[in-house]
């Protein structure tokens, strides 16, 4: 069984596995910034925030946020097919969240036009979150081999279920 710690910054919180190692963009500041998380097999799981009132701006609700996430995905030009595993609104520190499942096939073209693409599955696993208290977005996102899912979506669950986005009162 994996241990976690917490990492914590800018008045926000989430706990991850302490085999992993954090790396802070340097360009992060309370306002606005990434965080991501990394296991020694090379998974990546990101925390990024920014302003409330920039995301409002821009979507009218958590789901067209989430649902234009996946237009983007299926727009990256070696994405085949972007599949839709789980999709709902779970409560994530007091707050309604939108998370995500979806799987993706990509394809590796080859060099030579006779050989056939080589395919692969990965899952991908978010979480869409808006603060009215600290009037910021979140976004928790990864991206994992199909091989490696069930492992990972249960590290991914534990990190949202201990993420708070701002001190309790």
């Amino acid at each position: 069984m994996l241990e976690y710690e917490s990492f914590s910054i800018y008045g926000f919180r989430i706990d991850y596995p302490s085999s992993w190692k954090i790396e802070l963009d340097p360009k992060s500041e309370r306002n606005t910034g990434n965080v991501v998380v990394k296991s020694p097999q090379k998974a990546h799981i990101f925390v990024s925030w920014g302003l409330l009132e920039k995301v409002k701006r821009k979507y009218s609700s958590l789901d067209e946020q989430a649902q234009e996430s996946l237009k983007r995905m299926t727009k990256s030009c070696q994405v085949e097919e972007v599949r839709v595993v789980q999709s709902n609104l779970i409560k994530v520190s007091s707050h309604k969240a939108k998370f995500m499942h979806v799987k993706i096939i990509t394809v590796k073209p080859r060099l030579f036009p006779i050989a056939k693409p080589e395919k692969s599955e990965q899952e991908a696993y978010s979480l869409f979150l808006h603060c009215s208290n600290t009037k910021r977005y979140f976004v928790i996102y990864g991206i994992i081999a199909h091989d490696k899912s069930r492992e990972y979506e249960e590290i991914f669950m534990n990190m949202i279920k201990s993420f708070q986005c701002h001190m309790r009162l």
